[in-house]
Formats: structure tokens, sequence, C-alpha cells
């Protein structure tokens, strides 16, 4: 049988975030292959704490806690700055001990799927024996998104020289890796241009879990217009932000009795919560009967890499959406089709109210989303993809050594 070491920073019990749902079902997609032994690894405790009694049935190779590595000395500074092989990116790596302990497990399993650069970097090893990293968010192209959202030139600079020295790290990553996955084709497009190969750099993209039932919905009144995510993550908070300054009082002045739901951790820190009709939920177990009431679901992000999975979980429970461009990046989508895309306060106000107001309409992008939906976007479509990376990596590496392999930076 196949030994498959998985190792990301995502407690599978806390299923708050789209990296926690795409670090599940990718596990559970390499249980279908072989037998499958997770690494925790994160710096932060609430990611990983008591992680040994509540991942119920995982086979949990150990948890790693990196540390932080203090202040950087003026040698540290100038290679993180330019030298493309510097891997302590995130301020945090394990300890020599737990270096030591990952080579072991290495050894011992035919291939390692890590999910994200984090856990990567973390560990400080540069090449990876029979290894597919996960990058769900290409980090240039974070900042990239980021430069062209705000206005302010001193944070142009700054997101522009993250651009430049991720762009050094990143071309490296198939000389580290034996596969690359990531979310869409055009993340696919971004790194094969930038590493001048693409065959070795895989689309598996964010999905959700088909529902095993008929999708019920049932509209509240007064109506509601809902959102999904973790505030931890600060694309959300930010995009919801601008939708309750800048869209929401144009929505209320049309239409005042309608109200916002607010899903997701963190959202009650926020002072939004006392604002007019919104309602700020918190974590909701039931996600799927919430949203089933809701006449829409707004999707207002601006900035951020990889593909959001908030999207396919609209589109998986038959809720209408309403987003930016960005919002349905890497999604095979049409306004006016499958969703509703607007860039400006006044348009995506207009949409929202175009929904609200005709409830035929949202039945019918719903509809052609769902369609869509069972065809690309579920989590269970994606198994020959995985197992395809999967054979790929191993076959190709059979003969590798740890010898050979595992370097330091």
């Amino acid at each position: 049988m196949l030994k498959i070491l998985y190792l990301t920073s995502h407690n599978f019990e806390r299923v708050d975030s789209g990296g926690t749902i795409r670090a599940m079902s990718v596990f559970r997609l390499l249980g279908q292959l072989g037998s499958v032994r997770v690494g925790l690894c994160s710096a932060y405790e609430d990611h990983i704490g008591n992680a040994e009694s509540s991942l119920r049935g995982v086979d949990l190779a150990g948890v790693v806690r990196f540390r932080f590595t203090g202040r950087r000395t003026i040698s540290e500074s100038f290679r993180y700055e330019f030298d493309g092989r510097y891997l302590n990116t995130y301020g945090y790596q394990a300890i020599g001990q737990d270096i030591d302990r990952l080579h072991a497990l290495v050894a011992e399993h035919d291939m390692v799927w890590i999910h994200n650069l984090r856990v990567a970097n973390g560990f400080a090893s540069w090449r990876w024996p029979r290894s597919v990293l996960d990058i769900d968010d290409i980090p240039s192209c974070v900042h990239r998104s980021a430069m062209a959202r705000t206005r302010s030139f001193v944070q142009k600079c700054r997101h522009y020289r993250q651009i430049l020295m991720w762009r050094r790290r990143e071309k490296h990553l198939l000389n580290r890796f034996d596969a690359l996955c990531v979310c869409s084709a055009p993340d696919r497009n971004e790194l094969g241009r930038m590493l001048g190969c693409s065959d070795r750099i895989h689309v598996l993209p964010n999905g959700f879990t088909r529902p095993l039932q008929a999708v019920q919905r049932r509209r509240a009144i007064p109506q509601r217009i809902g959102f999904v995510g973790s505030f931890h993550h600060t694309p959300n908070r930010e995009g919801l932000r601008w939708f309750i300054q800048v869209v929401w009082p144009v929505i209320l002045r049309t239409m005042p009795e309608v109200r916002l739901r607010v899903v997701g951790n963190g959202g009650d820190t926020e002072i939004w919560k006392t604002l007019e009709n919104i309602d700020v939920l918190g974590w909701v177990a039931d996600v799927e009967s919430e949203m089933g009431t809701w006449a829409l679901t707004v999707v207002p992000i601006f900035y951020g890499g990889g593909t959001r999975i908030k999207t396919a979980e609209a589109f998986s429970r038959k809720c209408p959406v309403v987003s930016t461009p960005l919002g349905v990046y890497g999604y095979d989508v049409t306004d006016g089709a499958e969703v509703l895309i607007a860039d400006s306060a006044l348009e995506f106000a207009s949409k929202c109210l175009n929904l609200l107001a005709d409830p035929a309409l949202g039945v019918a992008i719903a509809e052609t989303a769902w369609q869509k939906f069972l065809q690309h976007w579920t989590w269970d479509s994606y198994a020959d993809r995985v197992a395809g990376v999967v054979n790929m990596v191993v076959q190709n590496n059979g003969s590798s050594s740890e010898q050979e392999v595992f370097s330091s930076q």
C-alpha cells in the first residue's frame, strides 16, 4: 500500500476557513490512494492546540510547533531581500529535533504532500524528496492584487518590493519540489511563464462537497444578504468592511428592511456588529440551513491568491452570488449567467438590488451555477487529478535517495 505523508498547518477539526476545507478535502482524496499520516505544523497554538486528542480518525504522525526566530541580523535581512534561496521567509522555523524527525518520516513514506509554502519553508529544507507542494496562494500574485487595489504610493512600493522578493523565491520552486498544485489555470499559466515549464504544474481547483440531499431553500422575510468567511483572513475582513461602508447604505436606501447576515469566526470583534440591520452570527455549525434563507451571498474580495472556496460553496447550495471579479477568479463563469459581477460600489449595490427585487433572476443564475458546479467543482470529481499527480511523483522518483534530496538552505 502506498504510504503518504501529508504536512499541513490546518487542524481538520476547525473547519472555519477555505484553507482548512482544502486541506481536509485533499487529505480525504489522498486516503483513497493509500495510507496517509498527517504532520500538523504551525507557529500558532490556536491552530494546533489539542490536536492529539481532537483529530479523531486521523493517523497523526506528530505536531510541530514552529518557533519564532526573532529579529534578523543585517546579513539575514540582506538575504531575506535578495537571496531566492533564503528560507526563513515567515519569521518562524522548526528546531533541530523536529527537522530530524521530519527527515526520518519522509524516509518512511513513498511521498510527501505539503499544503502551502509556509509549512515547507518552516523546516528550512531546500530540496524535498518525492514531493508535491500545494501552493494554493502564490505569494507574488497576492501582493500584485493588493498593489493594484491600494491608492497609497507608499503601499504600492511596499507591495512591489514583496512581489520582487517572492518572484526570486518562486522561480526555484521546481528545483525544490517534484510537482506543484495550484488552484486555477490562470495560476498555472502564471507560474509556467515564470518557471519556463508547466508539465509539473497541476491544476487542483478549489471546490466544495456535493450535497447528499436535494438543496432546500426558503428565503426569509425580511430578505437577507449573506457573507461567509473567516475574519482572521485579511481579504475577507477588508472586503466586507468595504461592502458595509459603501455598498450597504445604497441598498438600505432602496430596501430599508433588508438584513445582512455575517457568518465566520472573528466577525464579532468588528465595529460593524453595531450598525443598522446587520446580524453578526460568528461561527455557524449548519451553514447550509443558514444560507438557504438568503436571497443572495456577496463575495466582495479585492486581493488575495488562489480561488475563493466561498464561491463554490454558494454554487453548491444554489445561492445566487454577487461578486467582484477577483471573487470569481479561476472559475469559468460569466456575468449574468452563473453570477453577477461588479467592481464599483454603485454597480455592486445595483446588482444586489436586482436579485432582491427579482427572485426569478436569482433562481435562474443559481441553477446555472449549480449545474456547472456538479460538472467541475465537486471535490469527488478531483480524485483522478490527485491520483495523477501522486502517480507521477512516485513513478518518476522511485530511485531517489534521502541523501540526494534533502539539503539545507
